[in-house]
Formats: structure tokens, sequence, C-alpha cells
């Protein structure tokens, strides 16, 4: 009806090519755990994905048979979402995936606009890996004495909601982020070295230049 919600996206194409379509693409992100598409593209999906790991916490035969006929290959998928990703939404009560607008992946023809589309909670869930860099960029200011940008010299209130969200469902959430922060100050130490090196070396070079002339 026009003018009145939009129930879906046909995505110009026929029902049987979407539908074969959407299911790649979740079968894709169940594989992946993240896959880059159109924007449109990835909301559509991220609805089938949805409904998908809501079979997969119900469990039962009826959910398993709707989940089959969903996913491609479903013998080597199906086993996943009924194991692995059942347990890991267990608690919590929606929201299994997200979608992330990025640059467009084609620049030089249509520039459509185009997303990340990403399962919570996982090893690549990306807002996580951003919240353990501020978190390490932050907490290295607060030890060096540095201020914040706001210059309480203290982590600030939106990292600290960020670390709520990202850690609320996720299964040993605290602790994988204080391992992923370690990871970041380490990369960022072993940076700062090379960088220092780097400058050692051209100073170095510079001294010799002058001396020879």
């Amino acid at each position: 009806m026009a003018g009145g919600d939009l129930k879906y996206r046909h995505l110009s194409r026929s029902s049987a090519h979407r539908q074969a379509l959407l299911r790649n693409l979740v079968t894709s992100l169940l594989i992946h755990e993240t896959i880059k598409t159109t924007w449109p593209k990835a909301k559509e999906a991220q609805r089938l994905a949805e409904k998908l790991i809501t079979l997969g916490k119900k469990n039962t035969s009826a959910s398993r048979r709707r989940a089959e006929s969903i996913l491609f290959q479903p013998l080597d998928h199906l086993p996943k979402l009924f194991n692995e990703l059942r347990e890991r939404y267990a608690k919590r009560p929606g929201g299994y995936t997200r979608v992330l607008r990025i640059e467009p992946l084609n620049k030089h023809f249509d520039q459509a606009p185009s997303a990340i589309l990403e399962l919570v909670d996982g090893p690549r869930d990306m807002r996580f890996a951003m919240t353990a860099k501020t978190l390490a960029r932050e907490r290295a200011g607060v030890e060096d004495g540095d201020a914040d940008e706001e210059g309480t010299g203290e982590i600030r209130d939106v990292t600290a909601r960020n670390v709520r969200k990202v850690t609320r469902f996720r299964p040993s959430g605290m602790e994988d982020l204080e391992k992923a922060v370690a990871r970041m100050e380490l990369k960022g130490r072993n940076e700062e070295k090379k960088d220092k090196g780097t400058r050692e070396v051209e100073s170095g070079g510079g001294a010799e230049g002058r001396t020879e002339g």
C-alpha cells in the first residue's frame, strides 16, 4: 500500500531469487560471523538471521526442519547453530546481529550504501574490538597522567556504557574484554618501540650526513 509501512525490501529481484540471495547471505554469516554487503541486503538478511538463531534457541524438531529449509548445506551448519550459537545466546533476549554502516564497497560505479552484518558476542565482534581498543587507549592516558578529551583524566562515561553493552550477555564478558585490552596494550607498546627505533635510525643517519659534509 502506498505510503504504508515497508514490510520488506524487494531488492530488485523476483521472490525466488530474493529468497535464495538472503539464504546465501545468512549461510555465509553463520560460517564467517561477519559479511560485507549493501545496506538494504544487510538489513533484510539481518531479519532472517535473527529468526534463524531464534529457531536454534528453541531446539525442537520443528525448528530444526525450519532451519534446514533456510540454510544452504544444512548438515554442515546446523551443529553450529544448535550448539555453539544456542549456548552463546542462551541468556540474550534478542539482538543477536548488528549492522554497521561502512564506506561504499563499489566506489567506482554506483556507490551503493554498504554495511557489515555481524554476529554479536563472537570472536569477530567489531564493536567489542573497538571498545577494547578505546579502553586500552584511555587507560594508557590515565596511567601516563594525561587527561582525556573532556579533561577528567578518567575513563569516559560513553566508554563505560559501551563496556557494559558488549559484556552484558557475553559469556565471560569482562574476562574476554580484559584479554583483548591486554593484547591492544601490548600491540601499542610494540608499535611505540618500533617508532622509537625508526626515529633513532633516522636521527643517526642525519648526524652522519652532517659529519661527512
